[in-house]
């Protein structure tokens, strides 16, 4: 536990614990939609060559990459409020390039492959749209020569404007940039233990519902620091389970499963037409099909060369079932086998044309899913809130999530023009758990 010596002299009125994509939109949008408070963010930066073996490092994150789809249109099974969060989250993007000085979203098109069905009903939400294109057959192979036609029953559907890519690295660089700006300390530690402080002082006519909002929130980092808050905003990602975080024994209803990639090394002669290639995702027979994958045009990256990222489809997908097994899964980034490398490439050049690379890459993530299949974002106590599940598409939406739970931390309840219901927090059943607010 925390003594006298090492717990902040500060209370800060907000501490948001988690520094990714959408833990650092939050700290961005606390900070700036409420001045004059006193806000923290803490989370640790992505680990050095050498911490990737070091024991100690338990913890990682999601977004240590330079390219992330960003895309509204394979969106079609999930609620509409992802088309629409996707939209708002990229229709700022310009606006905070421009702030921050950091550029991190490249406008590209986006090819989605899927059944004939599941086109037809995406071109039917989309066709007023004056980039728009949809293609069967060798439509696709003469629009775009780097693709093959494609095979009865299975169509294509592309967009031009406001998608494309982003480098979530530069993305919460920005954000944590804006923040600091608006007064936003920015910790990076690793936090242990979040815990509600029962020493609030007796008040005349204080009610116990009035006492509860006046009690601070600990967090207990693993150097020792204990930082008070007023309130805390959770965005742990696939870690939101982790020992010690959650109050009262509670465990958030997430599963996490591996995600992997290959980055295909470009030849220096290629890296002008590649890296003009479009951003996909293949999506057949419901995410159940073995030429499932996504893939991404040829992007810097930051040890100077050029890559093409491809990655897995959703069957691919295998689950991590503890805390330790998401840690040692990341820590696997530079061994994944030959055969899987061989799999996603096969999936990829079912699609595209042959290209000609100098060596490969791999890396891995995490993918948190939650059974409603939209982020949670809600108030587990009275003092501590939640924001938790990407299902794969967290980049895609971070911005307006972040948004989301920086206004429910700011207030203490739900502040949103969507509805609260949406978004509730479910628990894992450990003998009929019961929320307490």
């Amino acid at each position: 536990m925390s003594t006298a010596s090492n717990v902040s002299d500060e209370i800060y009125d907000i501490c948001i614990i988690g520094a990714g994509i959408t833990g650092s939109a939050a700290a961005r949008w606390t900070s700036s939609l409420q001045k004059n408070i006193k806000v923290c963010l803490i989370g640790p930066n992505e680990p050095l060559e050498h911490e990737w073996n070091d024991p100690s490092r338990t913890i990682f994150g999601a977004h240590y990459d330079e390219g992330r789809v960003m895309t509204e249109i394979c969106m079609n099974n999930i609620h509409d409020s992802w088309i629409e969060f996707t939209r708002r989250s990229i229709a700022r993007f310009k606006d905070l390039e421009q702030e921050s000085g950091i550029s991190f979203f490249t406008e590209d098109t986006n090819i989605t492959i899927s059944d004939d069905s599941v086109v037809k009903e995406l071109w039917r939400k989309r066709q007023d749209r004056s980039t728009a294109r949809c293609y069967r057959g060798d439509e696709l192979s003469n629009a775009i020569p780097s693709f093959k036609p494609l095979p009865d029953g299975i169509s294509a559907i592309t967009e031009t404007t406001n998608e494309g890519y982003m480098n979530p690295r530069a993305y919460i660089a920005a954000n944590k940039l804006l923040a600091s700006r608006n007064g936003c300390k920015i910790v990076e530690e690793v936090v242990l233990e979040v815990r509600e402080d029962d020493n609030v002082p007796d008040d005349d006519g204080d009610d116990k519902n009035t006492k509860s909002s006046r009690r601070l929130v600990i967090a207990r980092t693993m150097t020792g620091r204990a930082y008070r808050a007023r309130r805390i905003l959770l965005c742990p990602g696939a870690f939101v389970n982790f020992d010690g975080l959650l109050p009262n024994g509670l465990e958030v209803d997430v599963s996490t499963t591996t995600e992997r990639v290959v980055l295909l090394e470009i030849n220096d002669e290629d890296v002008e037409h590649l890296s003009k290639f479009p951003c996909g995702i293949v999506d057949l027979n419901d995410g159940h099909d073995t030429r499932n994958c996504y893939f991404m045009p040829a992007i810097k990256y930051p040890d100077g060369k050029y890559y093409m990222k491809i990655g897995q489809g959703p069957d691919m997908n295998l689950p991590l079932v503890s805390n330790d097994a998401i840690t040692a899964w990341y820590k696997k980034k530079d061994d994944i086998p030959t055969t899987v490398q061989a799999e996603l490439l096969s999936r990829f050049f079912v699609w595209a044309e042959d290209i000609k690379f100098k060596s490969t890459r791999t890396s891995t993530c995490v993918i948190t899913d939650t059974p409603t299949s939209r982020f949670y974002c809600d108030m587990a106590t009275s003092n501590i809130g939640i924001v938790v599940g990407g299902n794969g598409s967290g980049a895609c939406v971070g911005d307006e999530i972040g948004r989301m739970g920086a206004r429910m931390i700011l207030k203490g309840a739900w502040d949103h023009d969507y509805p609260a219901e949406l978004f509730k927090l479910r628990y894992k059943d450990k003998g009929s758990q019961e929320k307490s607010t």
